[in-house]
């Protein structure tokens, strides 16, 4: 699914779970903080999962919002500020990594 889709459902009002409108919403956040440009959330996975070394799960993006703020968020604090954003989903979500999260999020969305 891509960005531009994700914010047209959201502005439509086409999100009927407050839950989802709310993890849209931060995802939304974090694509817009994440310096490299992405389109969609695979591309955001594939590139969050090459930064990471890992799958892009809640321990992981902790452990790389720590590496940023060691390295004293030289020229990475809009990506740590993009972090924090989907931080905030896992407390939302019962997933364990933001590749569920946004395959679960697009099937409920496209049923919609």
């Amino acid at each position: 699914m891509t960005f531009d889709n994700l914010f047209d459902v959201l502005e439509n009002n086409q999100i009927e779970s407050k839950t989802d409108r709310q993890i849209v919403e931060r995802i939304l956040e974090a694509e817009r903080d994440w310096v490299v440009p992405v389109s969609d959330l695979n591309q955001f996975i594939d590139l969050l999962e090459k930064e990471i070394g890992d799958k892009a799960s809640k321990s992981n993006l902790s452990k790389l919002q720590d590496r940023y703020q060691i390295n004293g968020f030289k020229n990475s604090a809009w990506n740590a500020e993009s972090v924090y954003s989907l931080l905030e989903i896992f407390e939302l979500t019962d997933s364990t990594d933001l590749n569920s999260v946004f395959t679960d999020l697009s099937n409920r969305i496209n049923k919609e």
